[in-house]
């Protein structure tokens, strides 16, 4: 079934710095709300584990990356539990260099209502730390510093889960800031992972020379505009996940 989501700030364009408020209710047990952080909206996806459309995924108070155990895309999340964004939302305007981003993995803390146990389900493990629930069973958001990476592994937001009651009381409806406009770009290259030719755009063009180049054994491994997935190599893993941003 199709959630809403509901904007609160209105907004332009992803790569521009936007910061905005939203809703998602997540109060379902079962079902996932999936949610594109290009379009800042709810998604139906028919595929999660094949899609590159989604970034994050909400359930009651679990989180999804597309990454991972999750999905095919190389988002991510990173926290630091020693800011909070209460005090430093607006003086945090850079990705910090020790970011440790993670991945979707299995963790044993979803609830089941039904037979009131708790069994195992994949989510993000940095995000797992945006809240807790104290001896009443009341959900405690802990405002941490996080940051989201997109599935497309280079676009970042800051991410900011602040709410997780609806104003009835009811849990599962995550409110949460955003602000878009960063990337994962590494300071030595003189334009965007993936254009080869440094164009300022990635599209087929730069998957031909990145190929062509492969193919004629060009040592290209200290070209980070080649290097897509910044793994110290230049080879046909960096052609397919540059064909699928492009495809995206």
């Amino acid at each position: 079934m199709f959630k809403k989501v509901i904007l609160l700030i209105n907004f332009t364009f992803l790569f521009s710095q936007v910061d905005t408020l939203l809703v998602v209710d997540a109060s379902n047990y079962n079902d996932w709300v999936y949610f594109s952080l290009e379009t800042l909206t709810v998604i139906n996806v028919s595929n999660p584990a094949s899609s590159l459309d989604w970034d994050l995924a909400f359930q009651r108070k679990h989180i999804k990356t597309n990454s991972g155990l999750s999905g095919i895309g190389e988002a991510g999340a990173a926290v630091d539990s020693t800011i909070t964004w209460i005090e430093n939302w607006d003086n945090i305007t850079e990705i910090p260099e020790n970011s440790e981003w993670l991945v979707d993995t299995t963790l044993n803390d979803f609830y089941d209502p039904i037979t009131h146990t708790f069994g195992e389900g994949v989510k993000n493990p940095a995000l797992n730390a945006w809240g807790w629930f104290n001896e009443e069973y009341q959900f405690n958001p802990t405002h941490y510093s996080f940051f989201v990476k997109l599935s497309n592994g280079v676009d970042v937001v800051k991410f900011w889960p602040y709410g997780y009651y609806n104003q009835n009381g009811q849990g599962g409806h995550i409110q949460f800031r955003v602000e878009t406009g960063y990337n994962l770009d590494s300071e030595g290259c003189d334009g965007l992972l993936g254009d080869i030719n440094y164009d300022g755009f990635i599209n087929v063009v730069d998957v031909v020379n990145l190929v062509s180049i492969i193919l004629n054994n060009n040592n290209l491994d200290n070209d980070c505009n080649a290097d897509y997935n910044e793994d110290g190599n230049v080879n046909v893993v960096d052609v397919v996940s540059i064909v699928s941003y492009i495809l995206q």
